[in-house]
């Protein structure tokens, strides 16, 4: 870590727990603790924080341009949160009450700061006898989506919605799921069996006087951290995922059923990954959760969450990495080769495609067209990765996720 990152996790370790007493911090460069702040999608949060330390008022005086930045997507988020109680009334008043993950959940762990951590979108669970109601409800406040789910919807993991736009941008999307965690590969199908009874066994929170449908403390807290480690197995994930794994935990442990999520982790091979979440949120974050399983490596996790960034997606390189490590689990190798991976970059596997483009499963004559499509779009330069420099710099990336991921047994 640079110093710039240490003083990130002690303004972040002082702004969970409140009421708190600033600490010295390792930098004073607030221009790059921001950098790191936006970089992790906790930017407006970090900037409430940063008020409470005698160094940031010279800085905040002398650059105006953060607290318009932070305030705006506050402002931005309340709108979004509005947006989707809007969304969800709609859905009660139509008698379909879909589940909420992540998240509006996941922001009411911050209290009165929930607007200040940002969601790039919501996510809704529905059973897929209700698929066509719920896109009529959707159509009917005005959402529309571009995407061609398969008819028989078995390769769908989610459509996206957007709400009608402001300034030329959507104000919300939504991603309404048929199942939490996709199809694309054997491992994800083995999480989705862990919910196959969210929809019998769920609870209802109320957020702005709206009950709100969600899954149990047991289930969502499991879904948590198996949406972070499938992050974590692919581009990586940030900061930010983990904290709202801390916070649920912190919340609602004493409500958790930890021999069944314990048992789903050794399954799914992240009891490790768990382990070490738990141990840098002890360490860094001034958490006191217990854990039950030693921790593999956390330093080294830690150093992979601040150059992942949120999602392991900041740069075209970043993304591009994240299929060839995504590839060479899914094949269960246990590395890679440059020839292999640029050929299954341009010609990706058909469970790939169809992730991309579920109406294929419907159409599968059509995957010619798009191989075509594809390799023309490489030619002219319009994937995410443009020349063989970017294309040998993901490689470059992907081979050291993967030494990571060996780590933890999963490659």
């Amino acid at each position: 870590m640079n110093k710039a990152e240490k003083a990130f996790l002690v303004i972040l370790k002082d702004a969970i727990h409140s009421d708190f007493e600033p600490s010295e911090l390792p930098s004073h460069d607030w221009a790059s603790i921001f950098d790191v702040a936006r970089k992790q999608n906790l930017f407006p949060f970090i900037y409430d924080a940063a008020t409470n330390y005698p160094s940031f008022t010279d800085f905040d005086s002398s650059n105006p341009q953060y607290f318009a930045s932070a305030t705006a997507t506050m402002t931005m988020q309340m709108q979004k949160t509005e947006n989707f109680i809007e969304l969800y009334q709609a859905f009660l008043s139509a008698g379909l009450v879909p589940i909420t993950m992540k998240g509006i959940i996941c922001r009411n762990l911050y209290g009165d700061r929930a607007d200040f951590r940002p969601s790039g979108d919501e996510d809704i669970l529905i059973e897929k006898k209700d698929y066509e109601k719920a896109v009529e409800i959707l159509e009917s406040c005005g959402y529309r989506s571009n995407e061609q789910p398969d008819k028989a919807l078995k390769a769908v993991q989610e459509v996206t919605f957007h709400s009608p736009k402001m300034n030329g941008e959507p104000i919300l999307t939504v991603e309404l799921h048929l199942n939490p965690f996709g199809t694309n590969n054997s491992s994800r199908e083995r999480m989705n069996g862990w919910f196959r009874n969210v929809f019998q066994s769920n609870e209802t929170v109320l957020i702005q006087d709206t009950p709100v449908r969600t899954m149990t403390p047991t289930d969502h807290f499991l879904f948590l951290v198996l949406h972070a480690f499938k992050h974590f197995t692919s581009g990586g994930l940030g900061v930010r995922i983990m904290l709202d794994v801390l916070l649920f935990d912190e919340k609602y442990g004493d409500r958790i059923d930890w021999e069944y999520v314990n048992k789903a982790l050794d399954e799914s091979g992240a009891s490790g990954f768990m382990a070490d979440l738990l141990s840098i949120g002890n360490e860094y974050l001034g958490f006191q959760l217990a854990r039950n399983t030693e921790p593999v490596s956390p330093h080294e996790l830690l150093d992979d969450m601040f150059r992942a960034g949120t999602f392991g997606n900041t740069t075209a390189t970043d993304c591009t990495a994240g299929r060839i490590v995504s590839d060479t689990i899914q094949k269960d190798r246990r590395s890679t080769n440059k020839f292999t991976s640029y050929m299954r970059l341009l010609f990706p596997s058909w469970k790939t495609w169809i992730s991309w483009k579920p109406y294929l499963s419907d159409k599968p004559w059509l995957l010619p067209v798009e191989w075509i499509k594809r390799v023309i779009r490489y030619l002219r330069g319009e994937t995410s990765t443009s020349n063989l420099n970017e294309i040998d710099e993901s490689y470059g990336k992907a081979v050291d996720r993967l030494e990571l991921l060996k780590k933890y047994g999963i490659v």
